[in-house]
Formats: C-alpha cells, structure tokens, sequence
C-alpha cells in the first residue's frame, strides 16, 4: 500500500482483501469494499438499467496496486485480467459475509490515470468527481459517523468513476439478504490465485 498514490491507511466499512498471486508469486493487492454514499452518474446509470440503487449490493473497488516482478508481468493484460478475476471471485464471499447479493461494481480512479485497465474489463465511465477529500480525526462530528471531517476544498484531486453490472444480476431485487451467519465478522485476508483462472500465455 505504500506505493501506491492513494497512499491507504486502512479501510473503514465493509471489506474483503485480496493478495494477488501467480504462481506463488506475490504481485500486489485488490480490496473490495463498501460503496460511496454519492457518487456522480452511478444513481443514473443504474437507473437506466433498471437498477434501484442500495450501496449494500454494491462492492467498491477500494484499492488496486500491482507490482512487477523482475521488470514485468506473467502475461499481457495482466491488470484487466485480475479485476476480471477479482469480481468472479469476490461475489459470492460478499454475500456469504455480508448477507447481500452483489448487483454491480463501482471505482474511483484519480487523474490523470485514465483507467484503461477497467475499460478493458467491460466497466464504464458514468461521472467524475468534484476532487474534494476528507479525512477523519477525533472529536465530534457534524453527523451521525463517528470522528470529525476534515475536507479539502481547494487542493483538488477529481476522480473517474468507473460501475460495471454484474452478468445476470436479479435487476428487479429491492430487498438484500441479511440472514448471512457471518454478518459481521472480520474478513480474512485471502489469496486471488490468477494461475486458475486463466493459462500462463493468456
């Protein structure tokens, strides 16, 4: 983490956390998370689809880094490949923790990165941030979350804002699951093992 320009601290919310391996080689990490409260274009988008929008069916792509090993990848579009096999993979373990079927996949890239390797994934561009950035420290709050905000209204950082659905997401669900017997839990740190998913020449 870091080395990457977000420069992460942890993640606050819903997460599911990621090694990203192959072969048994160690090239970086891919963390699911809880989706933004607003976020610009995604409340249209969805609803041209048909889609009622619930951030609990929601999983934000919250951190991506890859790292090269000896100076390169193990095959060509190697990062598409992984958030391809992220999303097959992370599913299923969402709604196991939390209870929720995932019906679709949101992103923030930061400029001037113009998020390539999601448009080679099928995801599309739907807004673009304001650039504004907060962050938490102690004290009371001006809402219901806990901490104080501190937002930066002047040192503007915009974002792209990338949503990909979900192949055969149930576009009619209002209601998510919440009968998940590890609602709640922590999420264990797990391995993407991308040798499964596809040959070494792919």
């Amino acid at each position: 983490m870091e080395f990457h320009y977000s420069q992460p601290k942890g993640f606050v919310g819903r997460n599911i956390c990621y090694a990203v391996t192959f072969n048994g080689i160690y090239y970086g990490s891919i963390v699911g998370g809880s989706a933004c409260r607003f976020l610009p274009g995604r409340d249209k988008f969805l609803t041209v689809k048909g889609i009622t929008t619930r951030l609990d069916n929601i999983i934000n792509n919250i951190f991506f880094h890859l790292e090269k090993v000896n100076n390169s990848y193990p095959c060509r579009n190697f990062a598409p490949k992984v958030i391809s096999a992220f999303r097959n993979a992370i599913g299923q373990r969402w709604q196991e923790k939390y209870g929720d079927e995932v019906i679709a996949f949101e992103t923030l890239v930061e400029m001037p990165r113009t998020g390539e390797c999601y448009r080679r994934d099928g995801w599309e561009l739907v807004g673009v941030t304001k650039g504004f950035t907060c962050k938490r420290s102690s004290g009371q709050g001006t809402d219901s979350w806990s901490g104080r905000r501190v937002w930066d209204t002047i040192n503007l950082r915009p974002k792209n804002v990338f949503l990909r659905l979900v192949e055969g997401a149930d576009v009619n669900m209002k209601i998510p699951h919440t009968n998940s017997p590890l609602a709640g839990k922590p999420a264990p740190r797990v391995h993407l093992n991308l040798s499964r998913f596809w040959n070494h020449g792919g």
